[in-house]
């Protein structure tokens, strides 16, 4: 594509390509940000001798001699660096295989029902009004019976062109991809906000290649939001997004690349990067592979994984809190 089409198609979908931007950002500094993450884990194992028999560095107690490791401050640094490394790998894992069960076990769910091929989409049997797109490699859009119920034809073609724009640049990869170094990369808050404007801005753009492709979808998706709200149950929430709204009420899309955000969040990488690689020059320390509670001589790796395993429980625990009792 030529530098003119890309103007002229980022005059006429700036949501898109505000979305495209944004994605590509957060992929780019989650990436990043992983590979620091495996970056210190491997300076540790540079940095620490590791060996099979008991280290010089023994203490005798109550007539029991035990090792200790020796170690000096660069060392302990990488260290504790490697054990945020190691909680970053281990939330990375455990978001991913929790991503990708949620996904199989809703597909499954919508699997056993009865479903029809409508519009180009699913039609499943439920009296809630519902439109969705799922799947993370092959995803599909359904809408339900109560949607049908309660949208008039307008509205319902508009929401189908809605989620099937969803569907054509797979946006529940893209989002779930982005939840997962969020979360894993907890120590970058700035990646969370880029994520969060990342699913703001594909709603907006699946509401932008609506209106492209028929001017009235304008009228029939606030109509269409209109209905959904009226007909959800009173104990669930669904306020609207208010850029949303703007949208649709004829306001042109105005979104600023996050410069400063991302500038943030790469400094961050960098020095992470940086006092590992200054660290690891200096670092000295040693330790067994022995594990400690058998033989009473500590090991790097155990040493590693205990903070490691405190971060993730704390991190754990503080979602836990926050999430508002049902």
């Amino acid at each position: 594509m030529r530098a003119g089409e890309r103007r002229s198609l980022s005059q006429e979908m700036p949501a898109a390509t505000a979305a495209t931007r944004v994605s590509r950002a957060s992929f780019v500094l989650g990436g990043l940000g992983l590979a620091s993450a495996i970056f210190v884990v491997v300076r540790l194992f540079e940095t620490w001798r590791v060996g099979a028999r008991a280290t010089g560095h023994q203490v005798s107690i109550v007539g029991l001699t035990l090792s200790y490791p020796a170690a000096n401050v660069e060392a302990i640094v990488v260290l504790f660096l490697a054990a945020v490394g190691l909680a970053t790998i281990a939330l990375a894992i455990e978001g991913a295989v929790r991503e990708v069960g949620a996904c199989r076990r809703f597909q499954r769910s919508l699997a056993a029902q009865d479903y029809q091929h409508l519009h180009g989409a699913f039609l499943i049997t439920d009296r809630q009004p519902r439109a969705f797109c799922v799947g993370l490699l092959r995803p599909r859009v359904y809408f339900s019976t109560g949607a049908i119920a309660v949208l008039d034809d307008g509205a319902l073609r508009a929401v189908l062109a809605h989620e099937l724009h969803h569907a054509h640049r797979h946006d529940p990869l893209r989002l779930a991809v982005g939840r997962v170094l969020a979360r894993a990369l907890f120590f970058l808050p700035g990646l969370g906000d880029l994520v969060r404007r990342q699913q703001g801005l594909a709603e907006l753009s699946a509401d932008e290649s609506a209106v492209s492709a028929a001017p009235a979808n304008r009228s029939a998706l606030a109509r269409a939001m209109l209905s959904f709200s009226d007909a959800a149950p009173a104990d669930t929430s669904t306020g609207f997004d208010p850029t949303r709204v703007d949208y649709l009420l004829g306001d042109a899309p105005s979104w600023q690349f996050p410069v400063l955000l991302c500038l943030g969040v790469a400094a961050v990488i960098a020095v992470l990067a940086a006092v590992t690689l200054l660290a690891g020059r200096l670092a000295s320390g040693s330790a067994t592979l022995a594990l400690p509670f058998l033989s009473g001589q500590p090991c790097v790796i155990v040493l590693a994984a205990i903070p490691a395993g405190g971060a993730i429980f704390a991190f754990a625990r503080r979602r836990t809190r926050a999430q508002p009792a049902r």
